[in-house]
């Protein structure tokens, strides 16, 4: 009776109803919440575009990394195993002037088009497939020192780059390596390569290997004694 008498008295004088607890939201507040809702959206939609274009980045060149290394790998062991020749190595290039193993690293990038199954100019692609991702090597060599076929030293390059970033344009892609940083979407990558590994590769099998691979150093200037 006295919380009856009560509720009508603060009606009376300050507009209280008895069903006003019961009410839900009106048009208005909803539309203020979808408005607050909607300004959060906006401030943060752009942070999660970099994240999730960094990431994708991240994980591109750490895949790529791992296919140039595996490249490079690959040479190694056919070199090791006495089996390499130019049928499998990769296409040499010409570097002109003094110490070309110690240039490779100047050699241009590719030319753009689509990947080719087996290059045969150091300015070619070949497609890699690593889980999902494709990528676009180009694997390239200095003319090195041979005796007959087989390869007694030579300078090789890899450089791997984002799959679609060779297909259109015109000229070369560029050599250096892209920036790891923050994108909001392609980055560097839609034109530089993702990893580029530069490395000499040496055959140690032969009981004159050392001495070839001295006179390729020294052009054949002079040769330690006991070399023939």
């Amino acid at each position: 009776m006295i919380n009856n008498r009560l509720k009508r008295y603060l009606y009376r004088v300050g507009g209280y109803s008895p069903a006003q607890g019961q009410q839900g939201l009106t048009l208005i507040e909803c539309l203020v919440a979808i408005i607050i809702v909607g300004l959060i959206g906006s401030a943060i939609a752009p942070a999660l575009v970099i994240s999730v274009a960094t990431r994708v980045q991240s994980q591109k060149a750490e895949q790529a990394l791992e296919v140039a290394q595996s490249e490079i790998d690959r040479v190694r062991l056919l070199v090791e195993r006495s089996t390499a020749n130019t049928g499998n190595l990769p296409p040499s290039t010409t570097i002109t002037g003094t110490n070309p193993d110690r240039r490779v690293a100047e050699v241009a990038g590719p030319n753009f088009g689509a990947p080719v199954a087996a290059p045969t100019t150091a300015f070619q692609t070949r497609e890699v497939n690593l889980n999902g991702n494709r990528f676009a090597v180009q694997s390239y060599r200095t003319p090195g020192r041979f005796v007959g076929s087989v390869p007694v030293t030579f300078a090789m390059g890899v450089r791997v780059y984002d799959y679609d970033a060779v297909l259109t344009g015109t000229g070369s892609l560029d050599k250096d390596p892209a920036a790891l940083r923050m994108v909001n979407g392609v980055g560097q990558r839609g034109r530089r390569p993702l990893v580029a590994l530069y490395t000499t590769v040496t055959s140690g099998e032969s009981g004159n290997s050392l001495c070839q691979y001295i006179q390729h150093l020294n052009a054949a200037a002079s040769v330690p004694s006991g070399c023939n």
